[in-house]
């Protein structure tokens, strides 16, 4: 064979495996996040139907994630050690198995067309992902 012949059968070959390198790149999500929730809701009706919109939809499981802290009064008293804990604060943690988890969902066109709009002028949402610490 041919020394450019070996060279773009080479190439091709090459080629064809970037599809597959990048399958692996994505098969090692192993750097959890974690998604911190923090708001202050105005209107409870409207907030209700945007978790509400979770549960229906299954957009956290879709893509990987799961809560694994809630502080809201809608479900539970809390036992406050200081401070306040006015019943519009909530607060929520999603653990993602990495970043990019979290970004497909976050970008996904089920969450921004389906339920991101039903929390716009529930409340004020301030939304960080933060590196997971190990369980």
């Amino acid at each position: 064979m041919k020394p450019q012949r070996l060279l773009a059968v080479i190439g091709a070959a090459a080629l064809m495996a970037l599809p597959s390198l990048a399958a692996k790149a994505e098969d090692a999500c192993d750097k959890p996040v974690d998604m911190v929730i923090l708001s202050i809701v105005h209107d409870v009706e409207r907030y209700e139907e945007y978790r509400a919109s979770f549960i229906e939809l299954g957009t956290l499981e879709e893509f990987g994630g799961r809560i694994v802290s809630v502080a809201t009064r809608l479900e539970f008293e809390p036992e406050i050690l200081e401070g306040a804990w006015p019943d519009n604060r909530h607060s929520f943690v999603i653990r993602w198995p990495c970043a990019a988890a979290a970004h497909k969902f976050w970008n996904s066109e089920i969450y921004q067309t389906k339920q991101l709009p039903l929390r716009v002028g529930a409340g004020h949402y301030d939304i960080a992902l933060f590196p997971a610490i190990a369980e």
